[in-house]
């Protein structure tokens, strides 16, 4: 098992444990992927939403490998308009 930590923006804050405000931390199964977590919050996986982990934006096409670990820091935030 792992324990990471998850940050949300805007009305994401809304799937993390209940208490939890816009930050989490999770304890994961070793070779969860990102897609795995956004399952598990019940955030649908084909959304646009921006990834960050650990300082590092993660593309689309990376999400489904296991790249978590023990202390990672994930960020799930609702994409960015322009104007």
């Amino acid at each position: 098992m792992i324990k990471i930590t998850v940050k949300t923006g805007g009305l994401l804050g809304e799937h993390l444990p209940t208490g939890c405000d816009d930050q989490a931390v999770l304890e994961l199964q070793n070779g969860t992927s990102i897609n795995q977590v956004l399952e598990k919050l019940e955030m649908p996986v084909e959304d646009f939403y921006l990834i960050i982990l650990n300082d590092q934006v993660v593309p689309v096409d990376e999400r489904a490998k296991p790249l978590l670990n023990e202390g990672a820091e994930l960020g799930i935030y609702p994409p960015l308009k322009g104007g």
